[in-house]
């Protein structure tokens, strides 16, 4: 005669199996409202709805351009040690406005975008404080322009490389002896 034990069955909810195969679909459920909502909080700000708009824009920022390479126009801009301060050299053919319009276009995020004020101090000098000091990047676009938005000219800041940056493309020319 054979005895066979019988073992009394246990509930599901004490088997380990059914929590693995339920938990990996929660887990999977809390991660993805957690994606969805840190993108629904950080707007990157790179993607534009009106792109032909954009594209037209830019024939008219090269307009700008051309400008200020016919006014023979160039720049070198210093910062300060206290990293708001700013001292800009000019060299232009024509006369400069009394102030002057600079930005820092941070190159991903732009709500880290400066400007400020540039005030004539002297003879093709300018000189102005940031609002805030500039979040730490590894390069920086820079923008200098006329408050008519008629003529612009860009160069790029690398922290890294010094507090020093050169706007536009400067003209040399032979000296005559």
């Amino acid at each position: 005669m054979q005895h066979t034990a019988h073992h009394p069955s246990r509930p599901w909810y004490k088997e380990p199996w059914p929590w693995i195969l339920f938990g990996l679909p929660a887990i999977s459920v809390v991660v993805g409202i957690f994606f969805l909502m840190a993108a629904i909080k950080s707007d990157d700000g790179l993607v534009t709805d009106d792109y032909y708009k954009k594209g037209k824009a830019i024939n008219m920022e090269l307009r700008r351009d051309k400008a200020a390479a016919q006014m023979g126009l160039s720049a070198q801009l210093m910062f300060g040690s206290d990293g708001r301060s700013l001292r800009l050299v000019t060299a232009s053919k024509v006369k400069l406005p009394d102030t002057l319009s600079l930005s820092m276009i941070h190159p991903a995020q732009d709500d880290y975008d400066l400007s400020a004020v540039m005030t004539m101090a002297g003879p093709n000098l300018y000189q102005g404080i940031l609002p805030k000091i500039p979040v730490n990047a590894n390069h920086w676009y820079v923008q200098l322009e006329d408050h008519d938005k008629k003529w612009r000219i860009q160069g790029e800041w690398k922290p890294g490389s010094g507090q020093m940056a050169m706007l536009g493309q400067p003209h040399l020319e032979p000296v005559e002896h």
